[in-house]
């Protein structure tokens, strides 16, 4: 790897990590907007105006988009939309921390789905750092009673899981083939119709909204899902969709961290441990690579300097 694709590798990382702390200060308004509001109603609003503030800022890209960039920003789409849902509706039926934990699953999935998609490997430290991570995630979200307690608010969260790690290799799969403005728009528009839909089918008609609430839409149309999925997506040109999965999982410890400071919520030292796990498994990743591969020059010259005629 060259120098330039290493810096555009560590942009990549450094724009997760952000997006991640996007998320998860997120969390703090939608809490809010979700106790007045129906949830998928609040979900539609939210990306419908992201889509078109997208679609109004790269309209040039969209004057030359095809058929085929559409088809898969809308199949990207499916997996969004299948994430939001399932744990939006699996959230009626069990804790948040189980929730946070389960979606958390799409950390450890990605990695495998990785290995069989393209017919190859990931290796053990992506594998061995998602295991951590999801390990620091458990901590972090729920007590060792609530984990031998599953309901079916548990099982829609984890298709919540198997679903967002579809949409991190579905993003991965189409973003180095097509204009990534374009995929982000399409995705979070076809995302915020289907939810629009399935809320005015399914939940009750809001008359009004509250002001608090509209500014919760706005922070989170443009923040939260306008700058998140489109980082997201070109982020995933530059990096693996497993570097990818483990990164955004930075949300929870995020979300953590937001809610002590605005909520008050009190941190433990279980929540506190899991951080810890969470951050040890992404210095893993990010540095582990670059140790292992020092580790093997300096074999490689031991051999060289221990070869007969060498010169030692």
């Amino acid at each position: 790897m060259n120098i330039n694709n290493r810096t555009r590798t560590i942009l990549a990382d450094l724009s997760l990590v952000i997006i991640a702390m996007i998320w998860g200060i997120s969390f703090v308004f939608v809490k809010v907007s979700i106790g007045v509001i129906p949830p998928m109603e609040f979900i539609g609003i939210r990306f419908v105006i992201a889509s078109l503030v997208l679609g109004i800022i790269f309209y040039k890209d969209f004057l030359k988009t095809s058929k085929k960039e559409i088809i898969a920003g809308c199949f990207i789409g499916v997996f969004l939309f299948l994430s939001f849902f399932a744990q939006t509706i699996g959230l009626q039926y069990t804790t948040p921390g189980k929730s946070g934990f389960i979606t958390g699953l799409y950390i450890v999935i990605v990695p495998f789905f990785a290995s069989l998609y393209y017919k190859k490997f990931v290796g053990w430290l992506p594998i061995t750092g998602a295991i951590i991570a999801f390990s620091g995630l458990g901590l972090l979200s729920v007590s060792s009673d609530e984990l031998y307690l599953l309901g079916k608010g548990d099982l829609l969260t984890l298709i919540c899981a198997f679903g967002y790690a579809l949409h991190i290799l579905a993003v991965e799969n189409y973003v180095g083939r097509f204009n990534p403005f374009v995929l982000s728009a399409v995705q979070i528009g076809f995302t915020g119709v289907l939810s629009l839909l399935y809320s005015l089918f399914f939940e009750p008609v809001t008359l009004s909204i509250p002001m608090n609430v509209w500014g919760a839409i706005a922070f989170t149309a443009l923040l939260s899902t306008c700058l998140g999925f489109l980082g997201q997506n070109v982020a995933q040109k530059f990096t693996s969709s497993t570097h990818a999965a483990l990164l955004l999982g930075l949300e929870a410890p995020f979300s953590l961290l937001f809610s002590v400071i605005l909520w008050g919520e009190v941190l433990t030292f279980r929540g506190f441990l899991g951080c810890l796990l969470i951050f040890v498994a992404i210095l893993m990743i990010e540095i582990g690579p670059a140790l292992w591969s020092r580790e093997k020059e300096k074999e490689r010259e031991r051999e060289v300097l221990s070869e007969p005629g060498s010169g030692v």
